[in-house]
């Protein structure tokens, strides 16, 4: 009678053959997860302005932007970074945790995104440039841009009642006028 030997070989093939199917579909499923979580949570940090509020001091500036004229619009839509910029911060957040970091991003570039919105004539209800006498005057001709007379304190874009005097010296425009100095130039001037 004849001993029954295994072929080693054979089994081996067959195992490896098996699990070899099985790790790649483990591999597919977990690729697809974790793009489907990586496209969720890059949509989370690019269009919900709660994820500023969550990882900055930001309370009191996210509280006045919620009460401003632009709280339809998201705060990556005025402050956004590039790529290369948004990796650098991950790498810090885990990096450093929590702690304050010091880039300043979107400090100043959400002025150059005025335009955006602004220049167009579909700016939902506000005055453009573009319709205004006083806006075409100092923005197309004058070449002044927005932040010399907007101003902003956390999210507030009124315009600076001082702001006139910077470039307008009262004197100068309205002679001695008794009382001009005391009044507010956009009585007079608005820009409509």
């Amino acid at each position: 009678m004849k001993k029954f030997r295994p072929d080693f070989r054979k089994l081996t093939a067959d195992l490896f053959e098996h699990l070899r199917g099985i790790v790649l579909v483990f591999v597919l499923i977990v690729s697809v997860l974790s793009v489907a979580v990586g496209y969720r949570y890059y949509r989370y940090t690019q269009d919900e302005p709660q994820f500023c509020a969550s990882c900055h001091l930001m309370k009191e500036a996210f509280s006045e932007w919620q009460k401003g004229r632009h709280r339809d619009v998201v705060c990556q839509r005025c402050h956004h970074l590039s790529v290369l910029e948004q990796n650098k911060l991950l790498v810090a957040f885990v990096v450093k945790g929590k702690e304050p970091l010091s880039q300043t991003h979107g400090r100043e570039k959400p002025w150059k995104e005025c335009k955006g919105c602004h220049m167009n004539e579909i700016s939902q209800g506000s005055i453009t440039p573009s319709k205004s006498y006083g806006h075409a005057r100092h923005v197309f001709i004058q070449r002044i841009q927005c932040k010399t007379c907007h101003r902003v304190s956390l999210h507030n874009f009124r315009p600076d009642e001082k702001a006139c005097s910077q470039c307008h010296r009262i004197k100068k425009d309205h002679g001695r006028s008794a009382g001009i100095e005391t009044s507010s130039c956009l009585k007079c001037h608005p820009y409509k």
